[in-house]
């Protein structure tokens, strides 16, 4: 697929969109691949955090470098690149709390001033826990 990431053309790269939620908030990231020269405004752009416009067939959005690898042997370019949240439309905020070890709580946007948590506790629902959050005896080696 033909890609624009900035100034720079990618005529032929492989695109994949998904949610991280390593944070604790669904951040839209976005992953392209493709075989041939590296490009030096991308590494600039990651280096001091320049939000770029990013264009294909299906998406037009604004982003930012977050990360990529590269193998020079196969002329291999991988980029991983962060829509800016104010972007994105997720569908959801969060809500911050302090209850045991509760820290925060993910609702829908369209959820209104809560004067009681304890409505919201007693939904059925999905936890999310962070990985930095597991203590370590319990993450696999």
């Amino acid at each position: 697929m033909k890609i624009r990431i900035g100034k720079i053309t990618i005529p032929d790269a492989e695109v994949k969109r998904f949610i991280d939620l390593q944070s604790g908030l669904p951040l839209s990231m976005i992953k392209v691949s493709y075989e041939g020269e590296g490009y030096e405004e991308l590494g600039r752009a990651f280096n001091e955090g320049t939000l770029l416009p990013f264009e294909c067939i299906v998406l037009k959005t604004e982003v930012l470098v977050h990360g990529s690898t590269h193998d020079s042997n196969r002329k291999k370019h991988e980029y991983v690149l962060l829509e800016r949240a104010a972007d994105v439309s997720s569908g959801y905020k969060l809500i911050h709390t302090s209850a045991g070890y509760e820290r925060a709580i993910i609702v829908p946007d369209n959820t209104k001033e809560i004067p009681d948590m304890q409505r919201v506790r007693d939904l059925p629902f999905i936890r999310l826990i962070l990985e930095k959050d597991i203590p370590k005896d319990l993450l696999e080696s």
